[in-house]
């Protein structure tokens, strides 16, 4: 593919993304606000901050056809609407989702706050401890030493603890996400949606939109709801299309999220320390391989404490951890499969099973 994928973690200002991003925009826009649900058409703040960087608007009949919005999210609500059944299916499911997710995150809580339990018991026993030295060998290869004393002993006992839970963890992932992959097809497998003539002509239309577009904004917002919105009418395949004939995808916080295998978020409205704990949430669309991005990472990782970072690392281990700040910008070719940090302000950081965060500066290749 020749085209081009910027990530961004949660730039606040629509005025100053534009700012940073303007290299890299060119040709007609689509906006994609489905994860603002329904205040999805309140964007004429967006299209303010592309014309005052110089992107034109082209106003035709009432509608603006140079820089568009997708409007996946009212399209999925109005079909709808329009189809009870297919309402009834879709809800359905989606209440099947929720409590999937329900049941593994209780099962990983379970894990986590073991593994978080070991880490801290091992802290206060172990002069010098770190998660990060562990090694990442199978929990059944460690066998310890006869000759050693207590304290190595009980090293070993929690090495072996440790290990065993992190590996409960990522197993407990693995079947949360083919779980999940079942729900995902139940709609269109119950309800003949594919094909139906109005599902086909609203994603003809939708499909359109994304295939004329040299530059796609994928904006924050509720993630569930831009994640449902294109998974509805299956575009995947049409945003797939548009980067192999170049566009430009700019990625924005949730927009970030639902481009990866996996979704990451952060429960921010659970008590201390509760709201810390990041959870895997729901597969993404999969249009990057090897990148697991993290937004809003220094607002909502503890980023200054290793033994997290050797935690988050470790789980999600089949994916670099990339986090991205407000003023972090990672340019992804994917014709060159290379990634690089271009932000000026602020790096790209990466977080490695040893848990050390290392920062990528302005122009620095990033390991996928």
């Amino acid at each position: 593919m020749a085209g081009k994928i910027l990530f961004n973690g949660n730039m606040g200002s629509l005025s100053l993304l534009m700012q940073r991003v303007r290299p890299f925009i060119r040709g007609k826009c689509l906006m994609v606000t489905a994860a603002w649900g329904p205040g999805e058409l309140g964007d004429a703040p967006i299209r303010e901050a592309l014309n005052a960087v110089g992107i034109p608007s082209d106003w035709q009949g009432g509608y603006d056809q140079n820089i568009k919005n997708l409007c996946a999210w009212h399209s999925w609500n109005a079909y709808l609407q329009r189809h009870p059944h297919v309402a009834r299916v879709e809800k359905e499911m989606q209440l099947v989702g929720a409590e999937t997710r329900g049941f593994y995150l209780e099962k990983t809580s379970f894990h986590a706050r073991r593994v978080r339990h070991a880490v801290r018991s091992a802290r206060s026993r172990i002069p010098g401890f770190s998660l990060g030295a562990l090694p990442t060998v199978p929990r059944d290869a460690l066998r310890p030493e006869a000759t050693l004393g207590g304290t190595e002993l009980l090293g070993w006992a929690l090495t072996r603890e440790l290990v065993h839970e992190l590996a409960d963890l990522t197993q407990h992932d693995a079947r949360m996400m083919e779980a999940l992959a079942e729900v995902e097809g139940a709609v269109a497998i119950r309800t003949g949606l594919c094909f139906d003539p109005d599902w086909q002509e609203q994603r003809r239309v939708l499909e359109a939109r994304i295939l004329e577009a040299d530059t796609i904004f994928l904006l924050g917002g509720e993630p569930g709801e831009l994640l449902g919105a294109l998974r509805f009418f299956d575009l995947k395949g049409a945003l797939q299309e548009t980067l192999r004939r170049g566009a430009v995808v700019v990625a924005i916080s949730a927009g970030s999220l639902v481009l990866c295998e996996r979704m990451i978020v952060y429960n921010d409205y659970a008590p201390e320390p509760e709201k810390r704990e990041f959870r895997l949430f729901d597969r993404g669309l999969g249009l990057v391989g090897g990148l697991q991005i993290l937004p809003h990472c220094m607002d909502r990782i503890q980023t200054d404490d290793a033994d997290n970072l050797a935690y988050l690392a470790r789980r999600f281990s089949s994916h670099a951890c990339v986090g991205l700040n407000e003023e972090s910008f990672l340019l992804v070719d994917l014709e060159r499969a290379s990634a690089t940090s271009i932000g000026t302000r602020d790096g790209v950081y990466v977080f490695g099973a040893d848990g050390v965060k290392r920062c990528y500066h302005r122009g620095e290749p990033v390991p996928l």
